[in-house]
């Protein structure tokens, strides 16, 4: 009998490891079918800078051509070098990251249910999430870069340790500036659970670093600071809004981006599904501060419910909250593209495995991420944006509600959560 025990550990490793490299097999082969395909982005953008890091020696990191931040030129000199056709090497960046996006959405669920039936099905369900497949394999987009940094930050978050989620915090807003829209869900588990505030200081630390290379390689560091604030103030090589990122308004892909076909870089929303498809094109330009200001609100009315629960949060607390920042937040946000509820789309699938009943709603959000890239990537629109823009906000209220309801009355937790029990000891949220 002791020896059968100790074999079947060896055995749940076993099929456990058959089950992760099968789904890998199937996600690799399910990107493989679009692994032709040519984005404006990739033609007009992404295609060109490889050619010319390809083309040139260390000192092309230091060119101005790129309006990314330098990390992902690192990444796209390093697969110059493979000896694979260009598009592959170009996307196989991307899906590398949906890999380790992956990875950290299971531990994030194995923190709370540590048996691994649920952790698989998250790997699973977020590495062949529609947009997830499709943001990397056929747009040759790399939010899964940023989106795993901001994942491998909140899991760091839940195990009490500041310092390393505050880093890669730092990798994935140096790769996009979209990762700031995790930002205040790192300052409140912070506050909240008490930990060392010290540990922010990793934040320009390690975005500074990753501007090292490419100041070595002769940019000024004027020009790589400004990166950012072009993006948010639309300059740049086909820019709009923030983090723009290559082929914003006007880019190719097929497609062109707004409430109609053609819009103009300063659009309330770029095809995303927000309150700004109800607004009228030729609207005021008082409007966006109306968005800017209701994020700035639903920001502070989260952090002080978070604060005035008085316990420490734990997984399914932590899970919840930074699910309803990065669904509202973007909602509420002008001159948002269809692409910035990624971090969305992979979240609501982790918050579907703490919270009982709240599968609809993830599979909303991805259907209307969907929905909202086809404009831009397939030159269809096969439900008016306007419509997709309000299945995203019954999302939101939804998510909202549940937030609400387990952070204002702890007694609400048990109908609403897998295993509140599960939770972690406070004595485990000690000072870090």
């Amino acid at each position: 009998m002791l020896s059968l025990d100790r074999r079947a550990p060896a055995r749940s490793r076993l099929l456990v490891g058959c089950v992760i490299a099968a789904t890998v097999v199937v996600a690799a082969l399910v990107r493989f079918v679009f692994i032709n395909q040519i984005s404006g982005d990739y033609r007009t953008f992404v295609s060109p800078w490889y050619d010319q890091l390809k083309a040139g020696s260390f000192s092309s990191l230091g060119g101005d051509y790129s309006n990314y931040n330098p990390p992902y030129l690192y990444l796209l000199a390093l697969v110059t070098h493979l000896p694979v056709p260009k598009i592959i090497a170009i996307k196989s960046i991307s899906m590398v990251f949906d890999l380790l996006l992956a990875i950290f959405a299971a531990l994030i669920v194995r923190e709370g249910f540590p048996r691994p039936a649920l952790p698989l099905l998250t790997f699973a369900l977020v590495l062949l999430a529609p947009t997830v497949v499709v943001n990397s394999a056929a747009w040759g987009q790399c939010d899964s870069i940023y989106a795993a940094f901001c994942l491998g930050s909140l899991y760091f978050l839940i195990t009490r340790k500041p310092w390393w989620a505050c880093v890669f915090f730092a990798l994935g807003l140096s790769f996009k500036l979209q990762a700031i829209f995790f930002l205040p869900i790192l300052l409140i588990v912070m506050v909240v659970n008490r930990q060392r505030w010290t540990a922010l200081l990793a934040v320009p630390a390690v975005f500074a670093l990753m501007l090292v290379p490419a100041a070595l390689a002769g940019r000024d560091i004027s020009s790589l600071l400004s990166i950012y604030p072009t993006q948010v103030s639309g300059g740049g090589t086909g820019q709009a809004g923030l983090g723009g990122g290559a082929g914003a308004a006007g880019g190719g892909g097929g497609g062109q981006r707004g409430q109609a076909f053609g819009a103009s870089a300063d659009s309330l929303t770029m095809n995303a599904p927000t309150f700004y498809q109800w607004v009228s094109a030729g609207a005021s330009s008082a409007w966006k501060y109306v968005g800017l200001a209701a994020a700035a609100v639903a920001v502070a009315v989260v952090g002080a419910l978070a604060w005035l629960r008085r316990r420490p949060l734990y997984a399914a607390h932590i899970v919840i909250l930074a699910t309803t920042v990065v669904l509202a937040v973007p909602f509420l946000l002008p001159q948002m593209h269809e692409r910035y509820f990624y971090l969305a789309d992979v979240l609501t699938i982790v918050m579907a495995m703490y919270v009982r009943r709240f599968w609809p709603v993830a599979i909303v959000v991805s259907l209307c991420s969907v929905l909202s890239y086809a404009p831009f990537l397939w030159n269809t629109t096969p439900v008016a944006l306007p419509l997709v823009a309000f299945g995203e906000f019954l999302a939101v209220i939804a998510t909202i509600w549940i937030f609400f309801d387990v952070f204002r009355d702890p007694d609400q937790e048990s109908g609403l959560l897998r295993n509140p029990a599960g939770a972690r000891n406070p004595a485990d949220f000690a000072v870090q």
